[in-house]
């Protein structure tokens, strides 16, 4: 073979080695360009109750403490985008559910256009229906080790889908890509986890301690992408809860890593519960109605529980200036009542009590 040949040969491998690579760099591409997951969208969680703070304004359900009255005979809703999502269901108090499965409606404020998204929701009203921007999420049943199964509803394609796990207690968020959630794992024990939409695929994100157990998480939320954990951060030989300490824990979304926590002791409370937003922490420490900054920890009193009362749990900030509470206190022997039900300015000042009843 003359020099020409061998050149030409030459040429020819270098060429189909560029075009190999070439398809190579393409085949890559495309890969990553289909596994690349959207930017997360990160919208509020909405619980279904008896009221709901929409566009600064509280609206009641039947037996709604307090607001502005919905048009629909349900004391199982929330709003959002104009659009009210409702069980047709009236319940008393706790002790009125049912293993029934009901149908979630949705209908236009004024009840018009009504609709039916899912006709197997079960134990309406237990706090398992939550509304997170376009999908509707809820139980419609237990699994044979009495574990609740959750499904969704694309409320735009009305399309529903089983979330095949069943390590879900409570669905704390979703942000387009993964439906987060805290819950139990037979091996790893309590779990902050993340389902993926649209393999389906369960990760674990961070395993904590059992109850009453230091690392013990009592209560948490997940917003922007973040997990704010209340966990147990030294306890007593006292079975009082009040006499527990706690420190606010803030966690990756993704890694589950601690990123950081708050320098505030967090006791004093037979219950914890708290409320994120504007860049703060809105709970109960030691009787003072308080904000603490995200950013150090520093601490704003807002206000006071009243005398008697020993269980803030924190509502809702509607966004009309007021944070929206409830206090559990001793039963009132002129009144027989023990529950009440506040709103208090954000900078600030007294509490005012818009209902009051009792709580068995």
């Amino acid at each position: 073979m003359g020099r020409k040949g061998v050149k030409n040969m030459r040429v020819k491998k270098i060429c189909m080695i560029g075009a190999a690579a070439v398809l190579l760099a393409v085949g890559i591409g495309l890969y990553i360009g289909q596994n690349r997951l959207p930017k997360p969208v990160y919208q509020p969680i909405k619980g279904f109750s008896n009221m709901c703070a929409y566009e600064g304004k509280v609206y009641a359900g039947i037996n709604g403490p307090y607001g502005e009255g919905i048009v629909q005979q349900s004391s199982i809703f929330t709003i959002w985008e104009d659009k009210v999502y409702y069980v047709e269901k009236v319940q008393e108090a706790y002790e009125s559910l049912t293993d029934e499965l009901l149908e979630i409606k949705r209908s236009d404020m004024d009840g018009g256009n009504a609709e039916v998204l899912a006709d197997d929701v079960f134990l309406a009203g237990a706090g398992h229906e939550k509304l997170v921007g376009d999908k509707f999420f809820y139980g419609y049943g237990y699994d044979d080790n009495y574990r609740m199964q959750y499904a969704y509803v694309d409320v735009n394609t009305k399309e529903k889908e089983k979330i095949k796990t069943s390590r879900i207690d409570d669905i704390l968020g979703y942000d387009g890509n993964f439906i987060y959630y805290k819950g139990v794992d037979e091996k790893e024990g309590n779990i902050l986890g993340r389902v993926g939409i649209r393999n389906g695929k369960d990760e674990t994100v961070a395993s904590y301690a059992e109850v009453d157990e230091e690392g013990y998480v009592e209560s948490v939320s997940f917003a922007d992408g973040v997990f704010y954990c209340l966990t147990l951060a030294e306890k007593t030989d006292s079975y009082d809860y009040r006499t527990y300490t706690y420190r606010l824990q803030i966690r990756d979304g993704e890694t589950g890593k601690v990123e950081k926590e708050l320098p505030v002791d967090f006791t004093g409370s037979a219950n914890y519960s708290f409320l994120v937003g504007e860049g703060e922490v809105y709970t109960v420490l030691q009787g003072d109605i308080a904000a603490v900054s995200l950013e150090d920890g520093s601490i704003r009193k807002i206000g006071s529980l009243k005398g008697g009362e020993y269980w803030g749990i924190m509502h809702f900030l509607p966004g009309d200036g007021y944070l929206y509470y409830e206090a559990i206190a001793e039963t009132d022997e002129e009144t027989g009542n023990n529950d009440y039900f506040y709103r208090i300015p954000l900078e600030g000042g007294e509490s005012e009590l818009l209902n009051e009843w009792f709580t068995v």
